[in-house]
């Protein structure tokens, strides 16, 4: 098996950057989650569970502190800055995190409707919490196999499933086919390693509703749901792929042979 894919998601819910390496940190993958959109009334983070015109926002990182985003045919580009702290909230976990500025927060309320705020974060901002995680769910790293993608489109025949339904940030393929090896193999993998990383897994990804979304026409496709309720439940929930962290820091590389147990 070899890594087939590498994926960031600079802006927690914005359309991912695919890259061909990445260092893998004690806090995830460089850049990964290390900004997120919340309500300006409530401080809830905003995610495509509310709102699903995030997919079609494109995040580009010009260099390691600027950041442009991209909205069909308007565009913003802006120095990250660590100044103004504020408290934020990934369901249950407090940050210290730093509030972006008003003009990209005008810019991304217009695309979304209502009035909101861009936070970031930094790795060095989480050393001392109980996770050292930046804006992610709840593990550092997400993964997804092309063997249990493939299931999925197999089943749903009728629908492109994009790997960006599940927002991964590593898919493990196959030089030999995608059907190489069985699906949801990956559901008891323990750890995971190349020649200079390693990553201990934490659990099974449970899935809330972004799956059920097509990342190019925002439509709600239930089938995603019934396939997921129908052949991926664990403990009565929807799961699809697995995460966890990362015990040997390192460089991932697209094509590096990975070995499991």
């Amino acid at each position: 098996m070899v890594i087939t894919q590498l994926w960031i998601y600079p802006i927690k819910s914005c359309q991912g950057i695919a890259v061909s390496s990445v260092d893998l940190l004690a806090s995830g993958f460089k850049h990964d989650r290390e900004m997120m959109i919340v309500d300006e009334k409530t401080g809830m983070f905003v995610t495509q569970r509310s709102d699903k015109i995030l997919s079609h926002i494109k995040v580009v990182l010009p260099d390691e502190n600027n950041v442009s985003i991209i909205f069909n045919q308007r565009a913003i580009t802006f120095e990250k800055q660590y100044v103004n702290t504020v408290n934020s909230k990934v369901w249950k976990r407090e940050l210290k995190a730093f509030d972006q500025g008003d003009t990209v927060a005008q810019f991304l309320s217009e695309i979304i409707g209502r009035n909101v705020r861009l936070l970031a974060i930094r790795p060095m901002d989480t050393l001392n919490s109980a996770k050292n995680i930046l804006f992610q769910d709840s593990q550092a790293v997400h993964l997804v196999t092309e063997f249990s993608l493939h299931h999925c489109q197999q089943h749903l025949a009728d629908y492109h499933i994009d790997v960006q339904r599940f927002r991964p940030n590593i898919v493990i393929g196959s030089r030999i086919s995608e059907d190489a090896f069985p699906p949801f193999i990956e559901d008891n993998w323990q750890k995971i390693q190349t020649e200079h990383t390693e990553l201990i897994i934490k659990k099974r990804c449970e899935r809330c509703t972004i799956p059920s979304i097509n990342p190019q026409t925002l439509a709600k496709e239930k089938a995603i749901d019934h396939y997921l309720q129908q052949h991926r439940t664990f403990k009565k929930k929807p799961v699809f792929g697995i995460s966890g962290y990362a015990s040997k820091l390192g460089t991932l590389h697209v094509g590096d042979p990975i070995q499991y147990t």
